[in-house]
């Protein structure tokens, strides 16, 4: 663990020193109209979902004296609804937590990780999950949907929501190598029953995050694998009740590092179309790519160079026209840009707007939220000079 330990850090420190992490920005500069939010100063952990009507719901955390409280609001036609706490927890909150909307007539669904700080698991967390069937005011039992012999690091996990109330689990574990993080996932039935665990990936990176997504019956899941020689590029597993099927690397960057860059992928599927957006800095150059899979094929095309001067933290989702909308950090000379572009399967890439110029935080509030409503799309981040999260929209563009 020790070794483990000084081996991360050293990874931050060289990601920080080669300018792939957080900045010293003087002043933060919006660039484009500002949507307010219901979030106080200091809030942080934010994610953007959607309830199952397909409004907007983001979620956050934020410090009262009783600890650490998981709340919730909707964007309804005449604003905002009022914030709503699923749970308060002692102490910290460990992976951004998860609110979103069930495939079962309104129900909502609360993931988190609360850390355990054990002796021999100084990352160790327990994970939970709660249901609400009244729009957020009363909420059920905390469940935990795992084993005993479960050690879970609490750097990331990925939810997604299935027909009839299931869901989609997915974590990192430590259960069977003290030094190695297995892919774990679980699906949840509409009464909360948990299913078997399986194993997705036998030794991935721990700290960066996944991504799950549902069709029909079917999951993908997009993480930084850990291959042998230390070599930490992207794979995509599809799964189901059945287990996973066999995990393919989605480009092979050779991107060689002894530690976790905490930059994960994103992943969307539309119409049979799978896109897979990442970062990599495997030549020294911190790079964004985007590559996509047709239907039937087994391999993706070649992937987009999207920025060739970038931080990463990707997000990233699917339009109708079958382009991608992708969103990530950029770099800017010794400040940091949030960047929007809309990506083609040719290589083309237009479209591309800087939203806003600042600081970002290094850790563990990092990642980028997207979510698409209709013609429009919402990307929020954490303003670190402001010590609050920010919420802007742009139209989707235009086929």
């Amino acid at each position: 663990m020790k070794k483990f330990l000084r081996s991360h850090l050293c990874v931050m420190v060289l990601l920080w020193l080669m300018g792939y992490g957080g900045t010293m920005a003087s002043a933060s500069e919006m660039l484009v109209p500002e949507i307010e939010t219901p979030t106080p100063v200091g809030s942080r952990q934010h994610q953007l979902n959607q309830t199952a009507q397909g409004q907007l719901l983001l979620s956050w955390v934020e410090k009262g004296e009783q600890g650490s409280h998981l709340r919730f609001a909707v964007l309804e036609a005449e604003g905002w609804s009022a914030p709503q706490t699923v749970v308060t927890v002692r102490g910290k909150l460990a992976a951004a937590p998860v609110v979103l909307g069930l495939k079962d007539g309104g129900a909502l669904a609360a993931a988190w990780m609360s850390s355990t700080e054990q002796k021999d698991n100084p990352f160790g967390a327990e994970l939970y999950l709660s249901r609400s069937t009244d729009g957020g005011e009363s909420w059920s039992k905390p469940l935990q949907p795992y084993s005993g012999e479960a050690r879970i690091y609490d750097a990331q996990m990925s939810l997604a929501s299935l027909d009839d109330g299931r869901l989609a689990l997915v974590w990192t574990d430590q259960r069977h190598k003290p030094e190695r993080y297995q892919l774990m996932a679980t699906l949840i039935d509409g009464q909360g029953k948990p299913g078997s665990e399986m194993i997705l990936d036998k030794d991935v990176c721990s700290c960066c995050n996944t991504r799950t997504i549902a069709q029909g019956d079917s999951l993908w899941t997009a993480y930084r694998d850990r291959l042998e020689g230390e070599v930490r590029d992207i794979a995509l597993v599809r799964w189901s009740s059945e287990g996973p099927s066999h995990a393919n690397i989605v480009h092979d960057d050779q991107w060689v590092i002894e530690g976790c860059p905490s930059n994960g992928p994103a992943v969307a599927r539309r119409d049979g179309l799978t896109m897979v957006s990442w970062f990599t800095a495997a030549d020294g150059v911190g790079r964004v790519r985007t590559a996509f899979r047709p239907e039937g094929e087994n391999h993706f095309e070649k992937p987009i160079e999207v920025d060739a001067h970038a931080n990463g933290y990707v997000n990233a989702l699917l339009l109708k026209d079958g382009s991608a909308l992708v969103v990530w950090r950029g770099r800017a000379g010794p400040t940091e840009e949030l960047r929007l572009a809309q990506v083609k399967q040719d290589g083309t890439v237009q479209n591309q707007i800087t939203l806003y110029r600042g600081d970002f935080p290094r850790w563990p509030s990092r990642h980028l939220s997207l979510a698409q409503v209709g013609d429009l799309v919402y990307v929020a981040w954490l303003d670190l000079e402001q010590a609050r999260i920010r919420l802007v929209k742009r139209p989707v563009p235009a086929e």
